[in-house]
């Protein structure tokens, strides 16, 4: 079985144990242990936000591809409310700082441009939540989310003495929907996420770089772009050593495999890839009462394995300033 069959299967695995467990003596016991915890980077939580109770999150990833003279810096800012019970809305505005140096560039030189990436928005759907905290065969929180990308980057009439740099976006309006699985048993906390994303053809020019990372339109020809259908997978396994102040660390996993077909589209005429990250990470939160408490989270990622990829690591940062409604507050399930 290829990685991508034992991803899937694992995904079927991990929905029925949690159908089995639905019905359990466990899955209603009452819970009881909630660490304000921010959580991993890449993948999300299948714990909605209580109503009027949110958070903005602040991200900072610096992706350096050294073989490639380049780094990006992205900087997405995320705005997350609980809008009624179990139904929850996050926005995400990009900002890019993109570096490119030799041996991509001619004499030696090095070019910089900023700008902001492509808009997108979230609207998650919580349909199950965790039976017990501290039983790891009790059911877990599981949501569906809804994503939509605005493309409000940069991608046309690029500047050539720029090489790429000046490129944010993709042009596409994409659409997706992600599965959010996640597992508490204390101290430790589970976290799976399985999506597929619908990118739209768009009408590009020279100079213009797919998502691979470094394949680029030659000079001089503009083309319909059709991207393969996007599949995202991730999970994460943390251990809280301090449930009052968030201090915890975690292992995660994220990959994205671009394939060969569009979903609506048919073929697709942009190259195909696939990779593999791994991040150590940690967090700690203070201050931290039931009206207001501020997260603090760091760590690095590094590829594990790609192919047609961009190889890269990526020290990242990411800071989340909480505001508690009266109907609940994160610790208590966020």
């Amino acid at each position: 079985m290829n990685f991508l069959g034992r991803v899937h299967a694992s995904v079927v695995a991990f929905l029925l144990i949690g159908a089995l467990t639905v019905f359990s003596a466990h899955g209603h016991a009452q819970k009881s242990w909630g660490p304000l915890t921010s959580g991993p980077f890449y993948t999300g939580t299948a714990d909605a936000n209580p109503p009027q109770s949110g958070y903005v999150e602040p991200f900072f990833f610096d992706s350096v591809s050294s073989s490639l003279g380049q780094s990006q810096i992205s900087m997405p800012q995320r705005v997350s409310y609980g809008i009624v019970n179990n139904l929850e809305i996050d926005f995400y505005v990009p900002i890019d700082y993109n570096r490119v140096g030799p041996p991509s560039t001619s004499n030696g030189q090095t070019v910089t441009a900023s700008g902001m990436g492509n808009l997108h928005f979230e609207l998650k759907k919580q349909f199950m939540k965790d039976g017990n905290d501290f039983r790891f065969w009790a059911r877990p929180s599981l949501a569906l989310t809804y994503i939509q990308f605005i493309p409000t980057g940069k991608y046309k009439n690029l500047n050539p003495a720029l090489y790429g740099a000046d490129q944010n976006g993709s042009g596409t309006y994409n659409e997706g929907l992600n599965l959010l699985a996640r597992k508490r048993f204390k101290p430790f906390e589970g976290y799976f996420q399985f999506g597929d994303l619908v990118e739209n053809p768009n009408h590009v020019g020279s100079g213009y770089t797919y998502n691979n990372g470094f394949t680029t339109v030659p000079n001089g020809e503009q083309l319909r772009v059709v991207n393969g259908n996007l599949l995202y997978y991730a999970g994460a396994f943390e251990d809280v050593l301090n449930s009052k102040h968030g201090l915890g660390y975690l292992i995660e996993y994220n990959g994205e495999s671009q394939s060969k077909t569009n979903l609506l589209f048919g073929h697709a005429n942009a190259p195909s890839w696939t990779f593999l990250h791994i991040s150590p990470e940690a967090e700690y939160t203070w201050p931290n009462n039931k009206s207001f408490a501020i997260t603090w989270g760091g760590g690095i990622t590094l590829s594990a394995a790609e192919s047609g990829y961009i190889r890269s690591k990526t020290p990242m940062f990411t800071v989340s300033f909480y505001r508690n409604g009266k109907h609940g507050y994160r610790g208590e399930g966020d």
